[in-house]
This record gives C-alpha cells, structure tokens and sequence, in this order.
C-alpha cells in the first residue's frame, strides 16, 4: 500500500473541504463526512481529510502509485481552487510519490513504425508501457503531447512536490492535439494511430509527416464517449472520424448489422476496414473545395419507429454536425447513449480555437 500525506495551514478548512468533496462526488467519489473528518475513496485511492480551525491534513493511499498520484492531485488542485488565496498555499507532501513526477495517467511513447494507410492517412505505430487503462470501447480518445520539431529532450509537464501541474519552459512546451486510438495491444505494450496529412499542416500533422523511429510523444487520457451497446448501428464521418469507425466497425459483434458511411476526398483515400457482414460501408467523395454531403446522407436515411434500437456515431466539420445533431435530437431517441454526434474540425479555425470555441459553448449552455 502507498501512502503520502500533507499538513496545510488553513484558515476555515470546513469552508474548503465541503465544496471539495462536493465536486468529487459529482465526479463518481464516494464521500463519508463526520465532525473535522472526511474520507474520499476515488478510483482505487483513498484520501483522509482532518481538519480544525486553522489545519487542513491530509493521508492519500492507494494499492498502486497512480491512483495515489491521481487522487493527490484532485485533492491539492481543489484545494487551492476554493481556498481564499490558494495560489499562495504552501503544500508539502511526504511518503511515497513525493517530489516531481508526471502526471497521473501520463504516458511517453516512442514511434516504433510507420505506415502510409493512404496517400493522406498516415498510420504511426507506437511503443508505451502500462497501456491497459487505454483499452477501451467506450473512451476512445487522448491527448498526446507533441514535443517541439528538433528538440533532442522532450519537455514533459510535470507535478511539483505540492501535486500540482508545472508547465514546461514556452520554447519546449509540446503543442497538445486530440486523437484516436485505432488499435491498441495494451499486453504486447503497442497502439496505433492515425494521422490525416494536409498542406496546411498543424502540430499532429506535421510531427506524422516527419516522424522517425525513436521519436517520442507524451499521451493522456482516455476520455470522450465511444461505443455503446445497440440493435442496430448507424455511423457517419469525414477523414477525421474515420479512425474511431474503423476501430469502433472491427469491435462490433459478428451479429450487428447497420450502416456505416464515411465520407474521403476520391477512391484513393478508401480503406479496407474490419466489420460484420451485417454492417454495410458506402464511402461519399468529396472533391477539394467542395461542401460536404454527410448532412444530406444522414436526412436522407430511413428511421423506422418500430426498427431495432438504433445507436448513432458522427463526428465531422462543424457545419454538418450542427445539421446532423439537431436532426439527430428530431428522428432519434432522446436517451443520451443513443447518439453521439461531435465536431471534429471546424473550416477556417486552428484547432486550439476551435476547442475553446466548443469549451465556451457547452459553457454557455450549462
């Protein structure tokens, strides 16, 4: 069993500790409080709070150091989040885990091969070690870490002995990009992802491009909703989303049947993919410069009221999924797992404005 603890002077630690475990019980903690004490028990860590009126310690332990890791740092970040002036808390941890470390969950992986899938889709095939927490249908997604071109030691962010998150120098920082896992060997410590190549490259772009055997990349993760248990499935994609249905179609029982279309710039950009007998794949080509036809192929689809429970996917440029998002909430049921439709891209937006244009929207809409 690990164990790390801290002693944090406080003024009002009660005033700190009940929105804290608030939170974590919004995110599945289980929380048992008592006069000065509360106990948090989250993904296989335990964390011990006592506190009176001036003191706030803390005792975290866990059977594996990343779940004590993780749970540290939920509690520290929070901490400082709802303390009066909590920047300026002086946190010390001791016991196991202390001192700097990465962060929970984080990964470095090395570029083992490549594979050109097709003329734009570029296939890297990486190297990691403990990889089983990415082995997973329903989040299929990460963040990877994309070090600076030419940079001989990656700068990797890290925690500091207070648990929390110390960003790497500007000049080393790496430029962080979601994506998605399209295989993954966690026991043989190998996953594969794809990479969609184009003129105007980004970070994710660019480093596929250029990749090397021996190139390392961070990774965290996973997160985002992916597969989930249906009569019938319907999936829908460009480029970008065309991994997560390629993994997705090869995970889908031999008996499923649905349809899968995807849409790619001409014949040269198809792949052979995996998928039950049951499952029929059209492919849609979209010329350079040309609008998209994925929304007029979703509203021309048939939903019988009394077919089989049907599970839709669709991850595309952002104009088509708010066209097939609010016809999506029209024609299908309302059940939150029975659609999942999510903008990849958006024309004419860098990625990281993009994300944060997503980030304020969902804000606003809270």
């Amino acid at each position: 069993m690990f164990l790390t603890r801290a002693r944090i002077a406080l003024p009002d630690p009660a005033s700190v500790v009940t929105p804290l475990c608030a939170h974590l019980v919004e995110h599945e903690a289980v929380v048992e409080t008592g006069p000065g004490e509360a106990r948090i028990a989250l993904a296989g860590a335990t964390a011990t709070l006592r506190y009176d009126d001036a003191q706030l310690e803390v005792a975290v332990e866990a059977a594996e150091l990343a779940a004590l890791t993780s749970l540290r740092f939920a509690v520290a970040s929070h901490v400082v989040e709802f303390a009066p002036d909590g920047k300026q808390l002086r946190i010390h941890w001791e016991g196991d885990g202390a001192g700097p470390s990465l962060l929970p969950g984080f990964r470095v992986l090395t570029v083992a091969a490549i594979e050109t899938v097709t003329p734009h889709m570029r296939r890297i095939h990486f190297a990691g070690e403990d990889l089983a927490r990415y082995d997973s249908l329903e989040a299929l997604h990460v963040r990877l870490f994309i070090p600076p071109a030419g940079l001989a030691e990656p700068a990797w962010p890290m925690l500091g002995e207070d648990g929390l998150p110390i960003a790497p120098p500007e000049d080393k920082r790496p430029a962080i990009r979601k994506y998605t896992i399209r295989s993954i060997d966690a026991a043989a410590g190998r996953l594969a992802i794809d990479f969609v190549l184009h003129d105007d490259a980004g970070p994710g772009a660019a480093f596929a491009a250029r990749a090397q055997p021996g190139d390392q990349v961070g990774m965290a993760g996973p997160g985002g909703r992916g597969l989930q248990s249906a009569g019938r499935y319907v999936f829908l994609a460009d480029a970008t989303g065309l991994p997560a249905v390629g993994r997705m179609l090869a995970a889908l029982p031999a008996q499923a049947t649905g349809l899968a279309i995807v849409e790619v710039a001409g014949p040269e950009e198809e792949q052979a993919l995996a998928r039950p007998e049951g499952v029929t794949l059209r492919w849609l080509h979209r010329a350079e410069g040309a609008p998209s036809c994925l929304a007029e192929a979703f509203e021309a689809l048939d939903w019988p009221a009394d077919g089989p429970d049907t599970y839709l996917w669709a991850a595309m440029e952002h104009a088509d999924f708010l066209r097939i998002r609010a016809g999506a909430r029209e024609r299908l049921r309302r059940d939150r797992d029975r659609h999942l439709v999510v903008s990849y891209w958006r024309a004419g937006l860098a990625e990281d404005q993009h994300a944060a244009d997503k980030k304020a929207a969902a804000a606003k809409a809270a």
